[in-house]
């Protein structure tokens, strides 16, 4: 992480110059790689002490601005500004990546195949009747007077649909 920190009108001391990097280390259980922190202190006109910290990485650019009466809490301010951000853009990566896993994890299913013979032998009430009871969303069976195989499962609709193989 390179930090640089410049004073407007105000000498940066080594105290506060110790207490800012302190503060921008924060940054470091958030971001990581090639990250720059730029902080400008300025006092103005009216003696407000002000912070101002821009923070660029890769696809990343965060802005904060903050001012007070004590320069040290324009710091605590602003950098707790900048850590959230940092913590929202950590949390949208990694949402971001575990959906990614998600859909390649369905993607990876396994399959099963089972002979027909396995299939039990109903009428079409009895195979109506039993994904009522079961509450199966589909169900494949041999028809008694065809011996032809047959599915009857749930339509988008709610009805009960019978499909002959």
């Amino acid at each position: 992480m390179l930090v640089n920190i410049q004073g407007r009108k105000i000498e940066v001391t080594q105290p506060l110059k110790s207490y800012a990097l302190e503060k921008v280390s924060v940054l470091n259980k958030y971001l990581d790689g090639n990250v720059k922190v730029h902080m400008t202190l300025a006092v103005d006109k009216k003696f407000q002490q002000r912070a101002e910290v821009s923070v660029t990485a890769k696809n990343l650019h965060l802005k904060g601005v903050e001012e007070s009466e004590d320069m040290y809490a324009s710091i605590d301010k602003v950098m707790d500004k900048i850590a959230r951000q940092a913590k929202k853009f950590k949390e949208k990566i990694k949402d971001h990546h575990a959906k990614d896993k998600d859909s390649e994890a369905d993607v990876a299913r396994e399959i099963i195949r089972e002979s027909s013979e396995n299939a039990p032998q109903m009428s079409d009430d009895e195979a109506i009747q039993e994904i009522i009871d079961s509450n199966k969303l589909a169900l494949v069976y041999k028809s008694p007077e065809s011996e032809k195989m047959k599915v009857a499962y749930y339509r988008s609709d709610g009805l009960i649909a019978i499909m002959e193989a």
